[in-house]
């Protein structure tokens, strides 16, 4: 999951302007919604706390309603991960990452039995309140790239549309870089970056809702390591 398809942003066009309210007009929408509790007017309602730069806004980790399980993905993957990047790659950790917005591919494509899910659907993940994290997401959301993910293994890799995307036009670029993981022990794994087939990098990961929708025994490590405010994208963009 996590952010190591940055690395080949060479290979695709990032030219995709973003389209944002206003800060006018996101007060107008908000104070209205406030006042008229309309949800056919106002859609959904939305756990951002503070609005921030690039479509992001804040949120508390401990109050976020993540997704239902989704019994499509077999049980020993489905949940939802914390990608602990480590100190020495800043921007990169992932507070959460919920495979319960995975999608299969459909019957008779050539990736039947894989899931997909757009890196940019807001609370699909989150990412750490630090400096390096708006570039990342910037560019992140730009290129349209996808998760596509392997349940037998764990294994991810990455594709992505660029300007292509949505138009009938659309044209998936296969990315060179995966990310498989090695299950150390239950809802534990260690997880690696390869491009072109290389390691370039390893970091830990934690399964931190488990299939059943419960915490694991890493989420106090996941709070205490990271804090209640984490960043994701505004669902209400």
């Amino acid at each position: 999951f996590g952010g190591w398809k940055v690395w080949v942003s060479s290979f695709v066009s990032s030219s995709i302007t973003s389209v944002r309210l206003s800060p006018a007009m996101r007060l107008f929408h908000g104070t209205l919604c406030a006042a008229l509790a309309v949800t056919a007017l106002c859609g959904k309602n939305s756990e951002c706390i503070e609005d921030k730069d690039d479509g992001l806004c804040s949120t508390n980790l401990e109050t976020h309603t993540f997704q239902p399980p989704n019994e499509l993905i077999p049980a020993d993957v489905r949940g939802v991960y914390w990608i602990d990047a480590g100190p020495d790659a800043p921007g990169y950790t992932n507070p959460w990452v919920d495979l319960n917005f995975l999608q299969p591919f459909p019957e008779g494509s050539r990736k039947e039995g894989k899931f997909w899910v757009m890196d940019r659907t807001p609370g699909y993940q989150s990412w750490e309140d630090v400096a390096e994290t708006y570039p990342y997401v910037s560019h992140l959301t730009k290129m349209g790239s996808r998760s596509e993910v392997d349940p037998s293994d764990l294994t991810v890799t990455w594709s992505a549309c660029t300007v292509t995307c949505g138009t009938k036009y659309e044209v998936w670029i296969p990315m060179p870089v995966s990310s498989p993981s090695q299950k150390v022990r239950p809802n534990e794994y260690i997880r690696q970056a390869k491009v072109f087939g290389i390691t370039v990098s390893s970091w830990k990961g934690y399964r931190i809702i488990d299939e059943n929708g419960e915490k694991t025994e890493f989420w106090d490590k996941l709070v205490e390591q990271v804090g209640e405010r984490v960043l994701m994208l505004d669902d209400t963009e």
